[in-house]
This record gives structure tokens, sequence and C-alpha cells, in this order.
């Protein structure tokens, strides 16, 4: 099963799902052709799903992307490029497909692709569907570590608890985006960013427990995404508690949002890697710091605080850490935070290589590393915004 090539599993998917919408618009959904297609593309779906519960499909500008890879679209694979055109005719930028598809659903789908109705088309159980309009926020078809207690004690309005956790599950889809844009070493969209910043800016109540809002961990390929959501959340949580407001606020949240952004330029196998690192991998990690920020650097419109958050996030407040910089260096006050919220995140998750850490273990870690690695002020701050 290790030996099975994902990849080129869903060509062959692309490529009878294209067949299957070409003829529909041909004849009609109903034609034996487009149902031979349909099926052998439901066949092929079945035995990757096998290997990977969910699989995505990511339109990126003009490239398709796949199990995080690009499928070529020149040559004998010129089917990618008609799949293209068909998504971008529906404003599609994205299709997870999730094992027990039905039969019936993909067929579905051909029909819906090859409507001249863009309304009409929807997700389904097993067939999620991005549009470039409109992202998939319903709390029914998202994943939350939700704590129930932290959500309702605050006497704040359902509705504005719904619009932020819509906004977590948005922000998951937008970093997936991002983090796949650098890694096919393309440029960002920033407006997106602002766009997901202001919304948390808008929905944010101090009352509000940071705890409640955060996304869970729905399969290991997504742990850098979900733990950079859920970084900023935290860190733009305690940054409003400190009184930050208006662009500074603003600024902490997108240098929060990306911070981490030079992760995608590490090997997968390193950064999964469930036994000890060697001193050349660990090496390696800690270069995503530098390569986060160069690639920043080089994108108009990025705040430079999301430039140094890049860089000095794992940089300790005593002045430890890495990357090491001469002179008595001391990380910005939103670097201090991004650390504070980056070490809590990272504990309480399950790793490959380790269970979840307790929270109240991981506030004892907090609390033994204030002054060194941590700022105390920030620490105890940080306490009191989770516990209360």
């Amino acid at each position: 099963m290790a030996d099975y090539d994902i990849h080129e599993g869903l060509s062959r998917v692309i490529s009878q799902l294209t067949a299957a919408v070409v003829n529909t618009s041909l004849y009609s959904p109903t034609h034996p052709q487009v149902a031979q297609y349909a099926d052998k593309a439901h066949i092929v779906l079945a035995e990757i799903l096998q290997h990977k519960p969910e699989i995505t499909l990511l339109l990126i500008d003009n490239d398709l992307v796949a199990d995080n890879r690009q499928m070529a679209a020149t040559g004998a694979a010129s089917y990618v490029t008609n799949f293209i055109r068909i998504l971008k005719r529906q404003a599609i930028e994205r299709i997870t497909f999730a094992a027990g598809l039905p039969k019936e659903e993909l067929q579905g789908l051909v029909q819906d692709l090859a409507s001249s109705d863009t309304l009409s088309i929807h997700s389904t159980s097993f067939i999620k569907l991005g549009k470039v309009e409109l992202r998939i926020t319903k709390l029914g078809e998202q994943q939350f570590s939700v704590g129930a207690d932290a959500l309702s004690s605050a006497d704040v309005p359902s509705e504005v608890l719904q619009e932020l956790l819509a906004l977590t599950a948005a922000e998951l889809d937008l970093l997936k985006e991002l983090y796949l844009r650098a890694k096919l070493h393309k440029k960002i969209d920033v407006r997106s960013v602002d766009d997901m910043i202001k919304g948390f800016i808008k929905g944010f109540r101090q009352e509000i427990n940071p705890l409640g809002l955060l996304a869970s961990l729905k399969s290991v390929n997504e742990y850098t995404f979900t733990h950079v959501t859920n970084v900023c959340i935290l860190t733009m949580s305690l940054a409003e508690n400190l009184g930050f407001t208006g662009e500074h606020l603003h600024q902490i949240g997108v240098a929060s949002l990306l911070h981490d952004i030079g992760k995608i330029f590490i090997p997968e196998v390193i950064l999964s890697k469930p036994g000890m690192l060697t001193p050349e991998e660990r090496s390696t990690i800690e270069s995503h710091t530098v390569k986060g920020a160069r690639y920043l650097m080089g994108i108009e419109g990025i705040p430079k605080l999301a430039v140094l958050a890049a860089l000095e996030h794992h940089q300790k407040f005593d002045g430890s850490g890495y990357p090491s910089i001469k002179g008595g260096w001391t990380p910005n006050i939103t670097s201090q935070l991004i650390g504070v919220a980056d070490v809590f995140d990272a504990l309480r998750s399950r790793r490959s290589y380790r269970e979840p850490v307790p929270e109240e273990k991981i506030i004892a870690v907090l609390t033994k590393e204030k002054g060194t690695s941590f700022n105390p002020m920030i620490v105890d701050r940080f306490i009191k915004m989770i516990s209360r």
C-alpha cells in the first residue's frame, strides 16, 4: 500500500472526470458514455481514498495542485488544462473528496460541472467545493476543538460566536492556499490576508476565551496550517487583551498568520519525522525563520512587522534561540506574543512523536520559563486570558 502512486491515480481521475463533463455537454447526463467515464473515475478515487481519507484538488491561478504537487498541464496531460478551464468557468478553486464517496455524488458533480448554472453547484457529504466568491463556512461542515464552557460562559451573541468560528474555518482554507502558493514560488495575495484579519478584529470580544475558537487537527499533513491558524487566534486575542487596537492590531494579525511561512521550504520528511533529528536536520528546520523572512521581503504590501516576526519568533526573551543575532538583539513585542502562543499550541497538539500535553502542564512550562524564554508580563496575561 505504501507504494501506491496517489498522484498518478489523481491524474487518471482528472482525465475521466474531464471526459465525463465534456460528454455531458455534448450529449446528455444520462448518455452511456458519460456513465462509463464517471464510473472509472469513481473506481480510481475509491482506491486513492483507501490510502488517504481525504484528498484535495486546489486551483492556484492557472495551476492545478493535487496532494501538494502541481499537476502537469502540457503534452499528453492536456486534459488537466481542460479541467482547469472547467473549474474556472464554474468559479471553483477547491474540490475535496472524502472516503466513502458514493458513486451517485460523483455523478452529481459531473452534472454540476457541466451545467451552465453556477448557482446550482453545491457541496455534498463527501465532496466539498470551495468557490472563488464564497468559502464553505457552515459550522456543520467543519471540525473544531470547541470548549463549550469557554464559549457559553461569555455573554456574547451566538451569531458573533458562529461568525468567528466560520472565520477560523475559512482561515484554515486560506492558509493552505497561501502556503501552497509559496511552495510553488508564487506571490501570495496580501488582500485576502488583510480581509481575514479585518474579520477577526471586527468579531473579537475580550470576554471570549480564544481556546473555544481553535481549529482541530484533521490530519497529520494539516499540522502546519492548523497550527498557524491557532497561533494567529491566540496572538490576536492576547494583543487585544494587552490594549493593541486599529492598525497595530491588524499588523500583528498579519504577522502571526504568516510567521511560519518558511516551513513550506523545509522537506516534509524532516518536519514530520517521528524520531530524533540529526544535527543537520535540526539546522534545516531552524533555517525556516530566515527563509520565511526572505520570502516575505519580496512581496509588495507585506508589513515589515510580518518579516520581523517570521525571523524572530523562535528567539527567546533572554536573547537565546534562533537565528542567532549579535549585538544584544531584543525580539519585537509581536514576536514575543507569537512565541508564547506558538509554544502553547505546539504542546497542546498531537504530533507523530508524542501525545498532546495537558493544559496544566503547558502552563507550568510557560511559568517556569518566564524571564528566560518568555516575557514574564506576556505569560501572566496569557495564562489569565485562557483561564477566564
